[in-house]
């Protein structure tokens, strides 16, 4: 007779060890504080970058000159009368504006220039003396004037002639004077007259008054006195003998 298996079921299978699960933590990593300031210098030296290029309203901007207050012909241009003002950079090379106060040195209104108005090329002129001074152009011989070899901004001895002869009588007219231009004379169709054109910045109303009547009834002599220094003579005119007498020294 088969005995009987008393053995509960839930004994008969053998327990089966459980797996062993393997879990591995991956820790985050945070930046650290030294990181984190790295990264503000960079975009902080970025944006300063472009604002300098662009300007804060985000494109390239220009300083333009402007009146201060309102300007009438002929009076000098300095900071008293000039203020600038920024604009974008394209309109302000469009409008060929001058772009700084400095650029003015010596400049003059010919035109009225209300305040606020930007400071027009036509309206100045540019390129003189930073003193007041008369302006005066004269024609001379070219074999007077050392043969044309003058330039803008040097300076010259004036001296008329007057008369011929053991009578002629010479007197300098302007020590030191600015050479503002020097052009030819044109003579027609032909060109060239020989003579030279030379305006020429003088210091009082007396020089311009001997000026303009030498130009008139005199022989002209242009001397270049850009390298002279301070020696000037003691004489301002020469006449008959004495002239002679001088030159065969």
């Amino acid at each position: 007779m088969r005995g009987f298996n008393t053995t509960p079921p839930e004994t008969q299978k053998e327990k089966q060890p459980s797996p062993t699960r393997r879990i591995s933590h991956l820790r985050s990593r945070r930046p650290n504080s030294r990181s984190i300031v790295g990264g503000l210098l960079v975009s902080a030296a970025a944006l300063a970058a472009f604002l300098a290029v662009t300007g804060a309203g985000g494109t390239a901007r220009q300083s333009i000159v402007i009146a201060r207050r309102p300007l009438v012909v002929g009076e000098r241009l300095d900071s008293s009368t000039l203020s600038t003002e920024t604009i974008e950079k394209n309109t302000a090379q469009e409008l060929r504006a001058f772009s700084s106060i400095d650029s003015l040195a010596g400049a003059v209104a010919i035109a009225p220039i209300g305040e606020g108005e930007l400071v027009q090329r036509s309206a100045v002129l540019t390129g003189g003396p930073t003193e007041p001074t008369r302006e005066f152009s004269f024609p001379v011989d070219r074999d007077r004037a050392l043969n044309g070899d003058l330039r803008s901004g040097e300076r010259v001895d004036v001296l008329a002639t007057y008369g011929s002869g053991t009578d002629a009588t010479t007197t300098v007219l302007a020590r030191d004077a600015d050479v503002i231009r020097v052009s030819d004379a044109k003579s027609g169709a032909l060109g060239s007259s020989g003579k030279l054109i030379i305006t020429l910045a003088l210091a009082s109303a007396d020089q311009l008054l001997d000026a303009v009547h030498a130009a008139q009834v005199a022989s002209i002599t242009v001397v270049r006195s850009t390298l002279a220094g301070d020696t000037t003579g003691t004489r301002s005119s020469t006449t008959g003998p004495l002239a002679r007498s001088s030159v065969a020294r």
